[in-house]
């Protein structure tokens, strides 16, 4: 009996840790994609009026609302080669860009269309909305800086975090500097019942990502995200 409870407590701590714990996507299918992008554009407009889906960012566009829509004809790029390879739907999203090429827009517009559809999807047992809350990563240093911790942004269920790259490459709480982005990035990793949503001005495969966050996050990224460039001129000056 004794063996049958350890047994038990065991295996309750790995369902805690969410490691064997999986995703389930719901179909939210057909997808009209004309109609798609012309709400995608309108919410786009409401957040900037000097938005726009066009050729440097349709693909991205396109797939993200496959993603959202649980469509199995998602594409996103090889972060290697940069060819078009097949999606994986129940893994987040990394989306490289110049400053200014509308990339933090993409995670931040996604999401209101998600919310507005009620998309859901479940992660481990619980059953939510495909919505997620954007947050910069200067933010999420910030919060560290001033409490010494940042347990919720590796706990979250879904999470998009923006500008990745561009925060402090370590930050002090009370004597401790630390890498507050890589270790919320390895904590992730080891989950599979949580999504992650990045843009960086860094492609997955620079070697200045891998020099700030190490080879097991690199590592971890391929697996975790989806691949998405974003490429053109800082939209922010026209």
């Amino acid at each position: 009996m004794g063996r049958v409870e350890n047994m038990s407590v065991i295996l309750g701590r790995i369902k805690e840790r969410g490691l064997f714990q999986s995703i389930t996507r719901f179909q939210y299918l057909p997808v009209d994609m004309e109609m798609a992008l012309e709400i995608v554009n309108g919410i786009g407009k409401e957040r900037n009026p000097k938005f726009a889906i066009d050729a440097e960012n349709r693909f991205a566009y396109e797939n993200l609302i496959r993603w959202v829509h649980c469509d199995t004809e998602m594409q996103c790029l090889d972060p290697e080669t940069k060819q078009v390879v097949p999606g994986r739907l129940k893994s987040g999203i990394y989306i490289a860009g110049k400053t200014g090429s509308g990339k933090s827009w993409a995670l931040e517009i996604m999401s209101a269309y998600a919310m507005v559809f009620n998309f859901q999807i479940q992660m481990g047992e619980t059953k939510r909305c495909l919505y997620w809350q954007n947050v910069r990563t200067d933010a999420i240093c910030d919060d560290y800086v001033a409490t010494g911790t940042f347990e919720k942004y590796k706990k979250m269920s879904i999470v998009g975090i923006q500008d990745l790259g561009a925060e402090p490459s370590e930050s002090l709480y009370m004597g401790n500097r630390i890498n507050v982005l890589r270790q919320i990035l390895e904590y992730r990793g080891d989950f599979t019942d949580k999504i992650t949503l990045i843009t960086s001005n860094l492609p997955m495969n620079h070697k200045k990502f891998t020099e700030s966050y190490g080879d097991r996050v690199a590592s971890r990224l391929n697996e975790m995200c989806n691949y998405f460039e974003i490429k053109g001129k800082d939209r922010r000056k026209n």
